[in-house]
């Protein structure tokens, strides 16, 4: 690999900077920690970061920098330019269901192995995924959808966010469950704008991670039919999980944390920690709950590096069932 930090975004957000009162100091200032997001700043992800970040720099006392990637193919520019990073720099990378479990099994060109090139941390939140119909429909179940679709006579419209998401992998399960026929909208990229579309009516279904979700079920130009998480949302009570609706889907979205696999076993323990008292921080869970997200510390980084082979085996599967890959 050849990529390097040249490869992000030039947008960086310094978020604190050691005081200096003299020149001795700044000869023995700490270098800052640099955390790398898959995604823009907009994304899920990155907003994680931005509200772990203070808790990051208050456990090593030293300053962070974050820097934001192009998106690229799922997310596939972040990982690779954090496996490159310097080796004498403290380097910390976000990545997603995406880009550390769905992209080694479908992205023939991806050039990153996760488990080679990274040490796994933790795992940081879940993120639940929310399957939701245009209101017009008339439809607030998954039965009344597949009974309305039965009744159309024509097929359902969708919009799986972009070729190598998670999302297009929950679109093929759900409706290969539910039977019901639809086609994917393909001019129709990024979740903000299949959120406009399906509740303008220009498609009838979407998924996408809850905080995209949720203004437009307050609004009601969008009904949730079902939601990718272990338990229900307190936010929708009465809408089913995808598991009690027979679509074999556990969770939706997550992130998690990674070091560049040069990172000593020290610093790797240290990083560990410190993700530990920021994600069991009272303010800090509120501000992700806050954010649809739940905060879920792994037990160990072994604990992160199993459920990462489960969840890889997982998507493997799914993709080789439906023939989904990039040649």
């Amino acid at each position: 690999m050849t990529k390097t930090l040249s490869t992000l975004t030039t947008a960086v957000l310094v978020l604190s900077v050691v005081a200096c009162s003299s020149p001795v100091e700044e000869e023995t200032t700490l270098s800052p920690i640099h955390i790398i997001s898959s995604f823009g700043e907009a994304g899920s992800s990155s907003q994680t970061i931005r509200i772990l970040a203070p808790k990051i720099e208050e456990y090593f006392d030293r300053p962070v920098e974050i820097h934001y990637s192009e998106v690229g193919k799922g997310g596939n520019i972040g990982p690779q330019t954090a496996a490159n990073a310097p080796e004498d720099q403290l380097t910390l990378f976000v990545g997603s269901v995406g880009n550390i479990a769905l992209l080694p099994n479908i992205l023939t060109s991806y050039e990153v192995d996760p488990l080679e090139d990274f040490h796994a941390v933790t795992h940081l939140t879940v993120t639940p995924d929310v399957l939701i119909a245009n209101a017009e429909l008339g439809v607030s179940t998954l039965d009344e959808l597949i009974a309305y679709a039965n009744e159309r006579g024509e097929p359902l419209s969708y919009s799986h966010i972009a070729q190598f998401s998670i999302h297009r992998m929950e679109f093929v399960e759900i409706l290969n469950a539910l039977g019901v026929e639809a086609n994917n909208d393909d001019s129709i990229r990024g979740s903000a704008r299949a959120m406009q579309a399906v509740a303008n009516g220009s498609i009838d279904l979407a998924m996408t991670t809850a905080p995209y979700v949720a203004p437009l079920v307050e609004a009601g130009s969008v009904v949730p039919l079902a939601v990718a998480n272990e338990t229900r949302l307190p936010a929708y009570p009465d809408v089913p999980t995808m598991k009690e609706s027979g679509i074999p889907i556990e969770h939706g979205s997550w992130a998690g944390a990674f070091v560049p696999a040069a990172t000593s076993a020290q610093d790797t323990e240290q990083m560990f920690r410190a993700l530990q008292h920021a994600l069991t921080d009272e303010n800090v869970v509120a501000q992700l709950a806050a954010l649809g997200m739940i905060a879920a510390p792994s037990d160990s980084p072994e604990a992160f590096t199993s459920y990462i082979r489960e969840e890889t085996a997982r998507l493997g599967a799914v993709a080789k069932t439906y023939g989904i890959r990039e040649e």
